[in-house]
């Protein structure tokens, strides 16, 4: 399997919260699926961390066309595999204040795929009880933290994406199908992809970068807090009705070419601007922030 190397999550949690970014919420805890994240665990000091990393394979019969992860801290990348089977590759680094302690720790990560209606679900689990793990770790060693950086190959029929990351990065590069991505602090990266199912793509605190996409469905992209990059579609798309939004934040719209505009508004601290272009209908809204059109 191919490696995956990437910055760790903390700097790039710390990369989004703060070049500014900030909550707009009060309280410093996210909850992600069943798991709560505080995140000034997140950015704790602890003695020491080490290393380690595992690769797994898991069958994906062709019926089999989506596939579903959630990742509490850290990042996460798909591509395609070139066959018939699905790779997890799982590179992560444990904090705590002893290397006994997270030696062991160590022994109790571990991965595992379910197949229900016709999805493939990527779970990490505690190793003997195939508990979900961050649970399981927060129960049995409280002080201690866990980042992933995950790598995810799958077969060509997979086209159906759901990803969950807590407080990390996903990015999406060459791919085709439906997306659904949330992410509650960190960053979203979608490069020379093809939407072609009803899509949606959500970051609560941090940065969307929208680059390169060919449009044929439904696609709505919102960031509560923070900026949205969004590259107007290549030519090839079709039919899409985009929404682009921004709570907090300003939208930046690159990849300038010939579009009719349908709506220009602004009101106060908010803009709206709606166009067509590529037979894409697309409106941009902020309640806070500006709605920039790069210059030709």
């Amino acid at each position: 399997m191919k490696a995956f190397k990437t910055l760790l999550a903390s700097s790039l949690i710390l990369s989004a919260v703060f070049t500014g970014c900030a909550n707009s919420k009060d309280s410093s805890e996210i909850k992600v699926g069943d798991v709560t994240i505080d995140l000034n665990d997140v950015s704790k000091e602890y003695s020491m961390n080490l290393d380690f990393g595992n690769d797994y394979l898991f069958e994906t019969p062709k019926p089999i066309d989506t596939v579903s992860v959630n990742i509490p801290t850290g990042n996460i990348v798909i591509e395609h595999s070139g066959d018939d089977k699905s790779g997890f590759s799982l590179d992560y680094k444990i904090y705590g204040n002893s290397e006994d302690t997270i030696r062991e720790i160590n022994e109790h990560i571990h991965s595992v795929s379910e197949i229900k209606d016709n999805t493939l679900i990527i779970k990490l689990v505690e190793a003997q009880t195939c508990e979900d793990l961050e649970p399981w770790l927060k129960k049995n060693y409280p002080d201690c933290r866990v980042e992933y950086d995950t790598y995810i190959t799958v077969p060509v029929y997979v086209t159906n994406y759901n990803t969950v990351c807590g407080v990390g990065n996903i990015s999406f590069v060459d791919m085709a199908g439906s997306f659904n991505t949330d992410v509650s602090v960190g960053n979203i990266t979608f490069s020379g992809n093809e939407i072609t199912g009803p899509s949606t793509i959500k970051c609560n605190t941090g940065n969307i970068q929208m680059n390169g996409n060919v449009y044929k469905a439904k696609t709505d992209i919102s960031a509560e807090t923070c900026n949205i990059t969004f590259c107007l579609p290549l030519e090839g798309s079709d039919g899409a009705d985009i929404s682009v939004s921004a709570n907090t934040g300003d939208i930046n719209v690159t990849g300038i070419k010939n579009f009719e505009t349908k709506e220009d508004k602004k009101d106060g601290l908010s803009q709206k601007l709606s166009i067509n272009t590529e037979n894409c209908d697309i409106s941009f809204s902020t309640v806070t922030g500006k709605i920039n059109i790069e210059k030709e």
